[in-house]
Formats: structure tokens, C-alpha cells, sequence
């Protein structure tokens, strides 16, 4: 009984040591700090708890419970917060995480109760037939919830020790003495029964009341000369996902067999992705193509929730300590805006350069052949249609400054019929047709119109024949519409198509005038892309591809829409 009372006294002891370090080390600031001071807040319970229990059987063996199930989870929480693992916090989560321990506390207060013979310090069975009945079934959930905290308890001592030894700057000493100090009271408690049956209850309190001392000491140092406070691992284990959400363009990083090991947030959001569906996926679900594709130095277009997008690719090969090759760093930045206002600044150079020229020497021109004597009406309907040239030619220059603005909700048959009667308007001997779906879009309203009139424009002025009509009608997609403008002209010449896929003029492969380009600008700024056919039997099918908005961006869908657009229909 000296044993049992000396054993008592010192868990009373390493209790009250325990609470005041839990209390100091909640203190402060660190992010772990607090989780530390729940652990030794845990172990100071129990320790107290068993120097008041300890004579007492049935209560004593709940403490034994408690103990056991108790500080598994706490060394785990502190473990997963120094590392810079986030905690469960959903409700679902922290069932699923504490529900077999909470099984084996249900489970084993049915045991203790039923059967307090096998209580420490118990001296006569209790009959209790209810419990006694349901006495299998809990020591089944008992043997659940033990196995669990046991294999939480290895886990957290893993993990634990791995963040002390990656870290230099760490004691190397801290490993063994944090584990300890969760480790040894949790084992001298589990083991108490097989230690008291074999010998005595007070040579099993002690053994206890030895762990929760030594937890206190291990505790103390840890905290003071060993520093664990005084680096925190959790800024290198959470610091690359933190750096790689502050890049502003996407980074994803891949194996060498394309599966994507890592992704930020700009990536999730650029292409609708999640980092839990997107990882060790492979990367051509979550961009759209695979990993050869996508060749440093290049420019790549992709599907986003915003439509096509052009990304310039930095590929950065990823090797270990070997130098052997393991995967790659991929960065696209979205260069859509720059190659567009980088063809604007060149298109309109070129185009604005060579009619001023002319316009203006046109001008000048037939100004001087006045004074000479010339034909003063024949000249000056020169000088105004030189002037009308210049006027149009500053407003396309104005209307190309307004695309790139605003997404909103745009109800796309409504567009449709007001440009289509602004172009009516100026052309009417050409026959006009509409035949638009009441689709709902989420693009540049400014950009779609100015797209759409240029395109319709371009159909009715360039049409030669006797009876020239221009059709728009539009056909739903997976996940966009395909707009499109058919007429029965002379057709776009193929050297304009070739310098509109090319995206780019010189001297001798230019277009004729900003229509076409002011379409194809128009048609990017709205997410979409500009694809021209032929139409049966004579002239163009324009089609615009645009995305219907957010969740994602139309496919280049090969279908042609020109069938029911071969000739005009009445109205």
C-alpha cells in the first residue's frame, strides 16, 4: 500500500506539472503551441485523474479507458498542426476521425462496468445481466477503438519525428523527446492491467506515475533548451503550396508519365478543376491535352471556363539529388491579351499607314487639280470619298479600342437582330435572315457585337451577285453555340483566311481591309474562335464558336451550320 500511496502522490505531482507547462505553453503564439498545450493538457487530466482513482477499481479502469483512447488523439493533433497538416474541421470528417475511438470508449465502459473484476484494484464482481449480455459485442468495439488510437499513436510518432529531422535548424534530440513525451505515459497506462495482474496494483500505479514524471521533465525540455518552438516546420511543409497560390499564372507540376503531382489555384480556377480531382490525375483532364504538347518556348491554346485562351509554356525539367529526371514544372501564362493588342498595334500600323497615305495623297491630289482647272464636282467627290475613307477607317480604329470589356449575361438572339438591322440598314439590296436560338451567353456584349457586325458587314458588302443575301442562325453545342453567317458572295479570299490562322501580316500577305480582324479580335475577346467554310454552291459560312459562359468553353466543333443557310428564307 506504500507503493499505491507514493504512486498516487507523485501523478498528483507530474499532473500539476504538466497543467502549468500546458498552461505556459498555450501562452504562445506559435500556431502549434496551442495544440501542444492540449496535449499536455490531456496528460495532466489523466495523471491527476489516477492519483485520486487509483485505489478505486471500477473508476480507476474508466481513467485507464480514457488514457487510452484520449492521448493518442491529442499527440496526433499536435503532430499534424507542427507539421502543417490541416485538421479535419468539417462535420463529417471529425465523425469519421474520432468515431472509433468514441466506439471503444461506449465499448469500454460496457466492459469495466460488466466485468469490474478485471478493474485494478477491483475485489468482487458486479452482476449486472444487461451488460453482462452485451459484454462480447463491447469488447469488440473496445479492441476497435484500442487498435485505432494504437495506430494513430505510431502515425503521429512518424510524423513527428519526421518534421524534427528534415529541418536542420532542429534539435535533433527533439524527435525522440516529443514522442516521448506523448508515448511513455499512454504505454504505462495501457499496460497497467497486464502490470498489476503480474505483481501488484501500487507496481503498476508506479509504473504509471514514472511515465507521467517523465512526460513533465521531456515536456519542459522541449519547450526550453530543445527549442521546439523555436523554428516552425510548418512554413517549409505548407510554404511551396503557399507560394505556388501567389503565382498569378497556372503552375502545375507532373510526373514523368503526365500525372499531375501538384497544382495552384489559379489553375483550379482557369480550367474549372479541383486540386483533389485534378492530382494524380492525368494532366490532359485538366488542361486539355497532354504534357508532350506543351513544349517550352511555345504558345499553346487551351480550353478554359472562359473559352480559348492563349498560354505562353515554360516547361522546367524536375530532377533529384542524382540528377535523374522525375517530372516537370509547367508555368502558362495567358498571353491572350498581348498577342491580340500586339496584332492590333501591327494590323492598324500597317493599315492606318497605308490610307492615310493614300487617302490623304487622294485628297491632296485632286485639291491641287482644282486650282489647275480641273473638274471642281468630279474632284470634290473624290476628296469626300478619300475623307469618308479616313472617317471609317478612325471609327473601326475606335470600335477595335472597345473590345475587351465586361462579362455579363447576353441573351445572343438579341444581339444578333440588332446588328443584323444596323447592317440591314446600310445595305438594302441585300436579303437578310435571322434564325438565332434565345441562348443565354456570358461573354463581352461589346466584343460579340462588334465580332458579329463585322463578319455580317463583310458579307453584304463584298456580294456580287444578283439577288445577295446574308443568313445568321446559330446551333447549341456539348457546351457552346456556333453562330454562324452564310452568304452566297465571291467568298473570303484564301490568302485573308491564311494570314488570320497565321495571326500575322507582312508586305505581301496582308488583308484587305480591319474587318476580318476586327471579327477575329472580337470573337477572342468572347472566348471563341473564328472558322470560315465554304457554302453550297456559291460563298462563306463564317462561324463564331463561343463558349456559353462559366463551367467551361465550346469545342471546335467540325459540324458545319451552312446547311440551313444555303439561301434565304422569307421574312
Amino acid at each position: 500500500m506504500q507503493l499505491l500511496g507514493a504512486g498516487r502522490l507523485v501523478a498528483g505531482v507530474a499532473g500539476v506539472a504538466l497543467a502549468v507547462l500546458a498552461v505556459l505553453a498555450h501562452t504562445r503564439r506559435e500556431r502549434a503551441a496551442t495544440s501542444y498545450a492540449v496535449l499536455l493538457g490531456c496528460l495532466a487530466v489523466t495523471a491527476l485523474c489516477a492519483a485520486v482513482t487509483a485505489h478505486t477499481g471500477v473508476p480507476y479502469k474508466l481513467v485507464w479507458l480514457g488514457t487510452s483512447l484520449v492521448v493518442p488523439l491529442a499527440l496526433a493533433l499536435f503532430a499534424f498542426d507542427y507539421y502543417g497538416i490541416d485538421v479535419p474541421t468539417g462535420r463529417l470528417a471529425r465523425a469519421v476521425t474520432v468515431a472509433p475511438a468514441v466506439a471503444g470508449a461506449v465499448g469500454g465502459t460496457v466492459v469495466v462496468i460488466a466485468t469490474p473484476q478485471m478493474s485494478p484494484g477491483a475485489t468482487a464482481p458486479v452482476t449486472v445481466p444487461v451488460l453482462a449480455a452485451t459484454a462480447g459485442f463491447a469488447q469488440t468495439l473496445l479492441d476497435v477503438g484500442l487498435y485505432y488510437t494504437t495506430a494513430v499513436m505510431v502515425v503521429a510518432v512518424g510524423l513527428v519525428v519526421r518534421t524534427v529531422l528534415r529541418y536542420d535548424r532542429l534539435d535533433a534530440r527533439l524527435a525522440p523527446v516529443v514522442a516521448f513525451v506523448g508515448v511513455w505515459p499512454w504505454a504505462a497506462n495501457l499496460f497497467v492491467p497486464e502490470i498489476a495482474a503480474a505483481t501488484t496494483l501500487g507496481v503498476g500505479v508506479a509504473s504509471v506515475a514514472g511515465g507521467y514524471t517523465l512526460s513533465a521533465v521531456g515536456a519542459a525540455a522541449a519547450v526550453g533548451p530543445l527549442g521546439l518552438f523555436d523554428t516552425a516546420p510548418m512554413a517549409g511543409n505548407v510554404g511551396p503550396e503557399v507560394v505556388l497560390d501567389s503565382v498569378e499564372d497556372c503552375v502545375v507540376v507532373v510526373d514523368d508519365a503526365g500525372h499531375v503531382l501538384r497544382l495552384n489555384a489559379v489553375t483550379c480556377e482557369t480550367f474549372g478543376v479541383t486540386r483533389a480531382a485534378a492530382t494524380a490525375g492525368p494532366l490532359s483532364a485538366v488542361v486539355g491535352v497532354d504534357r508532350t504538347t506543351l513544349t517550352d518556348g511555345t504558345t499553346a491554346e487551351l480550353e478554359t471556363v472562359d473559352g480559348l485562351r492563349q498560354f505562353a509554356v515554360t516547361r522546367s525539367a524536375v530532377r533529384d539529388r542524382g540528377d535523374a529526371r522525375r517530372g516537370s514544372v509547367l508555368l502558362l501564362r495567358d498571353v491572350t491579351a498581348r498577342q491580340t493588342r500586339e496584332q492590333r498595334l501591327a494590323v492598324l500600323n500597317r493599315t492606318l499607314r497605308h490610307n492615310l497615305r493614300n487617302d490623304a495623297s487622294s485628297i491632296v491630289a485632286n485639291a491641287e487639280l482644282i486650282g489647275d482647272g480641273g473638274d471642281p464636282e468630279t474632284c470634290a467627290d473624290r476628296i469626300v470619298d478619300a475623307t469618308r475613307e479616313l472617317v471609317d477607317a478612325a471609327e473601326r480604329a475606335r470600335e477595335i479600342d472597345r473590345i475587351g470589356g465586361e462579362q455579363t449575361t447576353v441573351a445572343l438572339s438579341e444581339v444578333s437582330e440588332a446588328v443584323v438591322a444596323e447592317v440591314a440598314a446600310d445595305y438594302p439590296e441585300v436579303s437578310f435572315t435571322t434564325a438565332v436560338p434565345d441562348v443565354q451567353l456570358v461573354t463581352d456584349r461589346d466584343a460579340l457585337a462588334v465580332a458579329l457586325r463585322n463578319v455580317v458587314e463583310n458579307a453584304a458588302e463584298h456580294n456580287d451577285t444578283q439577288e445577295p443575301f446574308v443568313v445568321v442562325s446559330a446551333e447549341e453545342t456539348g457546351d457552346g453555340v456556333e453562330l454562324a453567317v452564310a452568304d452566297n458572295g465571291p467568298g473570303v479570299p484564301e490568302h485573308e483566311r491564311a494570314v488570320l490562322d497565321a495571326g500575322r501580316e507582312d508586305q505581301l500577305s496582308h488583308a484587305s481591309g480591319l474587318g476580318l480582324w476586327t471579327a477575329q479580335w472580337g470573337v477572342t475577346a468572347a472566348g471563341g474562335r473564328l472558322r470560315f467554310s465554304e457554302n453550297d454552291p456559291r460563298g462563306t459560312v463564317v462561324t463564331l464558336s463561343l463558349p456559353t459562359g462559366a463551367g467551361g468553353a465550346s469545342d471546335d466543333v467540325a459540324s458545319d451550320t451552312a446547311e440551313a443557310a444555303v439561301s434565304p428564307t422569307d421574312g
